[in-house]
């Protein structure tokens, strides 16, 4: 504050420009502790665009800070995909190629090789589908092979031998990785044996590679309602209805689902706690005890059910107050007749 009450000019707001370029200046010098904190403090502003986190991403990568480039990564991947302003970088031309590749080290550099592995699976297939692998599709993806191990899944997964189903599609996935058709397997395969989380990556990843497919949203939804996440399985059905209207299987699961959603919010509903309003005396105007009508706990005796119900007794401070004063009356009668009493004999 300054004179007369008056508050002090605030000070104008920083230039984005001018900290990338000290962010820059310190990459030159390589002094990584500098430039991040040149891009935490450029992150910090309202500037909607995912290169200030991709830098920082960067710069974190370099020291070491692998949870961080995650985090960042994964904030990065929020925004619409665009190039990188024309040029490549470590065989990605895209901010969310880039974002997934970095993502990919930090986890290889964490010990989490199955969240690599995917991350860098997602970023070929954006690559792939731009055209722009630098490397021959046919190193990439042998469809025959991927075939062939598919084929041989199916015949396992009719005669319901589950496990052995799973290694041959995994075995077709490793020839052709853009196969939805495999994925789709896959996760059928994993929701067989219950294991939620791992076929959730493969409902996912049908969505990323065939986004017209009902079936990736179909299993997704499945596998969010057996996880009891309702209200996501419910979006998700809702999206795979809009696509099918009329697919039965679908319309049958969004419902169950719909109803569970209904049956929890209305527990949820009942739990909270209910305010009736009281009847008055009309006479005294006072209020008078009312049944408390929350009460679930209908049982049956000899053939006969009844609700239990519980009476609430309001006592007032004015009723302890008339009590009090009968009492101390009938005590002063008391002691008055013994008094007389003894005077007499």
């Amino acid at each position: 504050m300054g004179l007369f009450g008056k508050s002090e000019p605030k000070a104008p707001p920083a230039d984005p420009a001018y900290i990338l370029a000290e962010a820059q200046e310190c990459l030159k010098e390589k002094d990584m502790e500098g430039a991040l904190a040149k891009f935490d403090e450029l992150c910090a502003l309202p500037v909607q665009s995912p290169l200030p986190l991709l830098s920082r991403a960067t710069c974190l990568l370099q020291l070491q800070k692998y949870e961080r480039v995650i985090e960042d990564c994964t904030k990065v991947l929020k925004f619409l995909n665009s190039d990188l302003n024309g040029h490549e970088e470590e065989g990605c031309t895209t901010v969310h190629s880039l974002a997934l590749m970095r993502m990919a080290k930090a986890h290889k550099e964490l010990g989490q090789m199955d969240e690599a592995k995917s991350a860098l699976m997602r970023r070929n297939v954006v690559e792939h589908k731009l055209g722009r692998d630098n490397v021959d599709s046919e190193d990439l993806v042998d469809e025959n092979m991927a075939d062939e191990w598919k084929e041989k899944g199916n015949a396992e997964y009719k005669q319901e031998n589950w496990t052995q189903a799973l290694d041959y599609y995994r075995s077709g996935l490793s020839c052709d990785m853009y196969n939805a058709k495999l994925h789709g397997n896959t996760c059928m395969t994993l929701i067989k044996l219950r294991k939620w989380s791992q076929a959730l990556k493969h409902a996912e990843q049908c969505i990323v590679l065939e986004p017209e497919w009902v079936k990736g949203y179909y299993m997704k939804g499945m596998i969010l309602s057996n996880e009891s996440k309702l209200e996501q399985a419910r979006d998700v059905l809702r999206k795979a209805k809009s696509m099918e209207p009329q697919n039965t299987q679908i319309n049958e699961l969004l419902s169950e689902v719909e109803a569970r959603v209904d049956y929890v919010e209305s527990r949820l509903r009942r739990r909270k706690p209910q305010t009736a309003e009281k009847p008055k005396d009309e006479d005294s105007g006072t209020e008078q005890p009312v049944e408390d009508v929350d009460s679930d706990e209908d049982y049956c005796e000899d053939g006969s059910c009844r609700t239990s119900k519980t009476i609430k007794l309001k006592v007032t401070r004015k009723d302890v107050v008339n009590v009090a004063v009968d009492v101390c009356a009938a005590m002063v009668g008391v002691a008055l007749v013994w008094w007389f009493v003894r005077q007499d004999a």
